[in-house]
């Protein structure tokens, strides 16, 4: 751990927890923290982050800020320093935990006040600004906009005076306010989408007996995760590149919490498609979800969402269904409500850091909006790749 430095207010202190040790060491405070978010436990937890950090922090640099209050740690920022190439520089970037697996990124509070919570986040931007000034890029995302997190973080940046930018990471689809039985939730979609479940069901069980069965017990996980990897190598998905390993040691630590909800769709006793979800506390977070190509024409994943939904609303009694990342077309189908993930990316006023904010909101957009030089950036990008 780095020494701690006293910002203006000697009341605040932030220290730098910069190895594996030391994060060990905050599990019980991280995981208090976390269940102050209110909402995405599971992937603000304690163990998310050392299974993530397992898997992915390889030559990057632990760079978790904690701001104590009086001796009692009242923030965690949970950073990583990383040296990378950044539009065609080498720069020095901090960003949050997290990579595509990642729902959300924030800081965790002790404090549940809107005002203690912005004076908080902005002792950490006082401290990048004023103490630790070797970054050139600052990275936040994919930063949730409920409960103004994204509007108070705005703020903060822009009163820091230091350049910044936002954009849009991803969409995130959801249902809440889920105190009813799962048939009145089917009643609630669209007549057309319940047609094609009706179809689907049927066609399966003109081919056989069809059966749907949930997993929950992490002494039987092993057994089936073989069929899982089995199902997903027949699917149209290709083999994870980024984090096959980090999945399975994730699906086998939420089994272990209890949290876990491993689905099989069953055609006589032979797994056709399979899938998981994570239930905590009174949400259900779908996951992974993969089907045999060769039973497409019966909608596998059709028939593994609907049973999926019906157990977490019925069994599980969750009011809200979140199916975390991304904007693809059957999501509006099962759920009706959007909401939108965003970064912030924020610029040191050293060299780097002010060519980047040009390049970045000025040269880049104009390049984009003339035909000609977008249509020669992107073939100078294309030979770039493929010399790379």
């Amino acid at each position: 751990m780095h020494k701690s430095v006293c910002l203006s207010d000697n009341e605040y202190s932030v220290k730098v927890v910069a190895d594996l040790q030391e994060f060990e060491k905050l599990r019980n405070v991280w995981d208090n923290l976390a269940e102050n978010h209110g909402s995405y436990f599971p992937f603000l937890c304690f163990d998310w982050f050392k299974v993530w950090l397992g898997h992915f922090l390889k030559d990057d640099k632990l760079f978790i800020l904690l701001l104590y209050k009086n001796g009692e740690i009242e923030m965690i920022a949970p950073f990583l320093l990383k040296e990378e190439r950044f539009k065609g520089i080498n720069i020095r970037k901090i960003e949050l935990i997290g990579n595509v697996y990642s729902p959300i990124g924030y800081v965790l509070f002790r404090e549940h006040n809107y005002e203690e919570r912005k004076k908080n986040l902005n002792y950490i931007f006082l401290y990048f600004r004023d103490a630790y000034k070797l970054w050139d890029v600052i990275d936040l995302q994919p930063i949730p906009e409920e409960n103004d997190a994204l509007l108070y973080l705005s703020e903060i940046v822009k009163n820091s005076r230091l350049k910044n930018k936002e954009y849009f990471c991803f969409g995130n689809w959801y249902s809440e306010g889920i105190t009813y039985s799962s048939d009145l939730y089917f009643k609630n979609r669209s007549r057309n989408f319940r047609a094609v479940i009706r179809k689907n069901f049927n066609k399966a069980k003109r081919l056989g007996n069809i059966e749907f069965r949930v997993i929950t017990d992490s002494m039987e996980i092993q057994t089936h995760m073989n069929i899982y990897l089995e199902v997903y190598s027949k699917s149209w998905k290709k083999r994870e590149a980024l984090g096959y390993d980090f999945i399975m040691d994730w699906i086998k630590k939420t089994a272990q919490k209890g949290w876990l909800r491993l689905g099989l769709v069953l055609l006589d006793q032979v797994a056709i498609g399979m899938g998981f979800a994570i239930v905590y506390g009174k949400c259900a977070y779908f996951q992974k979800t993969a089907y045999d190509e060769k039973y497409e024409e019966i909608g596998p994943g059709t028939i593994w969402y609907t049973e999926m939904i019906r157990h977490v609303i019925d069994i599980d009694n969750v009011h809200i269904i979140d199916f975390l990342r991304g904007d693809d077309e059957h999501k509006k189908r099962w759920l009706e409500k959007r909401r939108e993930r965003k970064g912030v990316l924020i610029f040191n006023k050293n060299a780097k850091g002010q060519f980047l904010n040009f390049l970045i909101q000025n040269i880049l957009p104009a390049i984009n909006n003339h035909n000609s030089l977008r249509a020669f950036k992107n073939l100078v990008v294309h030979k770039l790749l493929k010399t790379n």
